[in-house]
């Protein structure tokens, strides 16, 4: 009993190593694209979700038009999506990108309204 318990055990650590390949999608995209795919959807999504537009042009804020613009399908998105998902390093990079770029954005804002002050 003993013997296969501790069998048991390491086949559990085996499985769990973390080694497991992950396969990539038909049509890979790049980090950085990806990076500029999820920057958009969320600047739509705050921009959508703000009391700054105006009800007839919030059906204009849906994802089709991301799509469009980068020339990919929803399938290839999700499959993107899935295998970044499974790569923590790759998505950490990307995140740590998108809140530097998110800091920039802000810092404009708040120079531009510094100058309106000033004016």
């Amino acid at each position: 009993m003993k013997n296969f318990l501790t069998f048991f055990v390491i086949i559990c650590c085996l499985a769990c190593d973390g080694s497991t390949p992950v396969a990539e999608p038909d049509q890979m995209i790049a980090p950085e694209i990806m990076e500029d795919i999820y920057f958009d959807l969320m600047l739509m999504k705050v921009i959508e979700n703000s009391n700054y537009v105006a009800e007839e042009y919030k059906p204009y804020f849906v994802d089709q038009y991301i799509l469009k613009k980068y020339g990919i399908d929803s399938l290839k998105l999700i499959q993107n999506q899935t295998y970044y998902a499974k790569k923590p390093k790759m998505m950490k990079r990307i995140f740590e990108n998108l809140e530097h770029r998110t800091k920039l954005i802000e810092d404009s804002i708040d120079t531009i309204i510094k100058r309106e002050k000033l004016d």
